[in-house]
């Protein structure tokens, strides 16, 4: 979907980049071109929705980075304790609430265009949702449930890998057995999204007011309601085996594996700071690095 914003710590924490300067140094066309994507933004709605996209950009330079700078420090520190075991857990949830800040920026920045979309962007945002929806599936759902239990394994290696560097059988064999413990909730997440999108879609096609939209995005974006209680279960199941993984694998790393993910932290770090704005951070982020956990202001307006 149109999380605009997202697109820039998704671009920071996962893209193929090597670099995530470069990700950040062109955000502002990344936006660009992901709104043309979606819904084939025209030069008018480019034109209108500039202020509020240099606006976004700067405000996350500003509010957000200083947070996830912040944040990759706590990481980097929990990495370097000999016992990381109450912080891994805080570095969970605080990745969580970073999403929800993000997300309520794709929101404000995602509401002017869907309000203003013609006929036939609606209908290219469907085939593009659907596109999507039938993507994810055919990676995430293979209709053999041995391939589809083979896929999430190595899918889980491979990211795991990409800041540790080669796992031991014995570390790859750890993260199998945890993977049995971990609901796969890719079936409720896909219906989900579907049905969410489903109905943003009829909202777009009747005319809904921005008020509307932003009230509707706001509720599936960043407090994610509609998701089942069965499903919520599970997710804590998962979150709570994840942890308890994350721990029990940190015990394990080898000196070479740990100076690896120690150097991707703090490549990373320096890639974002260079974007900080000309100040000190703020004293709150300053005890956040050296505290035991990490809590996260709320934004102006959340209640």
């Amino acid at each position: 979907m149109l999380r605009l914003a997202v697109i820039v710590i998704l671009a920071v924490f996962i893209s193929a980049c090597s670099r995530a300067e470069f990700a950040y140094r062109n955000a502002d066309w990344l936006l660009d071109y992901y709104a043309w994507q979606t819904v084939r933004i025209n030069k008018a709605q480019r034109d209108y929705w500039q202020p509020l996209k240099k606006a976004t950009l700067q405000r996350h330079r500003e509010e957000e980075l200083p947070l996830v700078i912040a944040w990759l420090d706590l990481a980097g520190r929990i990495i370097r304790e000999t016992d990381a075991t109450p912080g891994t857990a805080c570095l969970v949830d605080s990745a969580l609430l970073l999403s929800e800040r993000h997300a309520r920026l794709a929101v404000n920045l995602s509401v002017p265009l869907f309000a203003d979309l013609d006929a036939s962007q609606i209908r290219h945002l469907a085939g593009y949702t659907t596109q999507r929806q039938q993507d994810a599936v055919k990676r995430y759902l293979d209709a053999d449930p041995e391939k589809r239990k083979a896929s999430r394994q190595e899918r889980f290696l491979d990211r795991v890998e990409h800041w540790t560097g080669k796992l031991n059988d014995s570390q790859r064999k750890q993260i199998r057995d945890a993977l049995e413990r971990i609901p796969d909730l890719s079936t409720s997440w896909l219906a989900h999204r579907a049905q969410q999108t489903d109905t943003l879609l009829a909202m777009l096609e009747t005319g809904a007011s921005a008020e509307d939209l932003r009230k509707y995005l706001e509720e599936w974006w960043v407090q994610r309601e509609g998701t089942s209680v069965e499903t919520l279960r599970l997710w804590r199941i998962a979150r709570d085996e994840f942890v308890q993984l994350m721990d029990e694998l940190a015990t394990t790393l080898t000196r070479r594996q740990r100076a690896r993910l120690e150097d991707r932290l703090d490549d990373l770090r320096a890639d974002l700071a260079a974007f900080l704005p000309e100040r000190q951070l703020p004293a709150d982020l300053q005890k956040v690095t050296a505290g035991a956990c990490f809590a996260l202001p709320a934004l102006p307006g959340d209640s």
